[in-house]
């Protein structure tokens, strides 16, 4: 859908809870025809990331703002030929709120070169038809002007989709190989082969090398069975949120190289509110 409005409970949990949690799904929800056959059953996930230049996006997550605002151009491939997601990701207090528009490829290289050199904004005719959104083209153009906003980084994962039959906004995810690639500028938008690279040398903080972010999005309030689930597997809440934790992982905020492995984890983390 063009815009929704929902609920994301967030969990990291080990390999093992994963295929049992996976187990429990199959009763209540089916897998999404999204999913690829590989050894997750899941599918590449790229999102370009845009801030400003004081990464004032990066900041209202990390000090844990209840109201705030990410703004991401969104691949599931690095085919040229298949279109991109403009998002404008909102969260006021525990509501998710998201707006996207599909997009050509050539519309996205328009806009990050637009973006660069402050020139007019694209037109609609580079939104793919009959998925036309000029309201949300208009508005993630207007907010990246008023922040000077650029491309910062690629978040890429591989994402396991479970969905119901009956309710679009209600499913329940599984995100693998968390990992980040710096935006070196280029419109081109070279996004990595494959969708996702290989898994980093260090992963980013707080999330383990073989850990698996569970979401649980919903509506209005989780069914029964989810709040079931829940206290079956004794999941507890985590805060995630990728484009901090990979932004923060390779300090491109302070300027300075990755830390090395023996690095202790900034306690500011651990103030963090969910967002994705």
């Amino acid at each position: 859908m063009a815009h929704t409005n929902r609920y994301e409970l967030k969990y990291v949990i080990d390999e093992s809870k994963a295929a049992a949690v996976r187990r429990f799904l199959s009763a209540h929800l089916r897998p999404s025809p999204h999913n690829d056959s590989g050894p997750f059953a899941g599918h590449p996930v790229i999102s370009l990331y845009l801030d400003s230049p004081d990464l004032v996006f990066f900041r209202q997550a990390f000090t844990g703002h209840r109201n705030r605002i990410k703004v991401r151009i969104r691949f599931y491939d690095s085919d040229s030929n298949r279109p991109a997601f403009l998002e404008i990701k909102r969260r006021v207090n525990e509501v998710i709120c998201k707006d996207r528009a599909m997009i050509t490829r050539e519309g996205v290289r328009r806009m990050l070169v637009g973006l660069a050199s402050n020139t007019a904004w694209p037109d609609r005719s580079v939104l793919v038809r009959g998925k036309e959104r000029g309201d949300v083209l208009e508005m993630f153009w207007n907010l990246c002007q008023r922040v000077h906003a650029r491309g910062v980084m690629y978040v890429s994962y591989v994402r396991e989709i479970w969905e119901s039959p009956y309710d679009d906004e209600l499913r329940v995810t599984f995100d693998r190989r968390l990992t980040a690639t710096p935006y070196d500028g280029n419109p081109l938008l070279t996004v990595p082969a494959g969708g996702v690279p290989p898994a980093p040398d260090r992963p980013p903080y707080y999330l383990p090398r073989d850990g698996v972010v569970l979401e649980l999005k919903f509506e209005h309030s989780a069914p029964g069975w989810m709040e079931h689930m829940v206290r079956t597997f004794d999941l507890h809440r985590t805060a995630v949120c990728k484009y901090c934790a990979c932004l923060d992982t390779m300090q491109l905020q302070w300027g300075k190289p990755p830390p090395s492995p023996s690095g202790q984890e900034p306690l500011a983390l651990k103030r963090w509110d969910d967002c994705s």
